[in-house]
């Protein structure tokens, strides 16, 4: 169980997909539990782009697919995940983004991490 009461930890990271392999953008750090206040994916092409979204969760080392071929509208984004739908991750879970065009999607997350002693 997370200590909720102890400072939490508040951040904001940018990844340009610079490829179309499956690129990591957030890992929850040892003893800690997170989540995602925000997930913003950005196409900065005039085109449409596709993305793939996946959750590898680190309790049973499985991957979950969240958005498989989501089309994000060229120059513009989508507010994937934020306040009214979280996502809530433990120690060592991953998110993954997969752009199908080479630099053209920008991925923008907002996490809140919490200690966690027992993850």
């Amino acid at each position: 169980m997370p200590i909720t009461n102890a400072a939490s930890k508040f951040f904001t990271e940018s990844v340009d997909l610079t490829s179309t392999d499956q690129t990591t953008i957030y890992t929850v750090p040892n003893k800690h539990s997170a989540v995602v206040k925000a997930l913003i994916i950005a196409n900065t092409d005039s085109s449409n782009r596709n993305i793939d979204l996946k959750w590898y969760h680190a309790d049973d080392a499985t991957t979950h697919s969240i958005l498989e071929g989501h089309q994000i509208t060229g120059s513009n984004f989508e507010a994937v995940l934020n306040d009214n739908v979280p996502l809530y991750l433990h120690a060592g879970d991953i998110l993954y983004v997969t752009a199908a065009t080479a630099n053209t999607i920008v991925t923008t997350i907002s996490v809140e991490e919490y200690y966690d002693p027992n993850r």
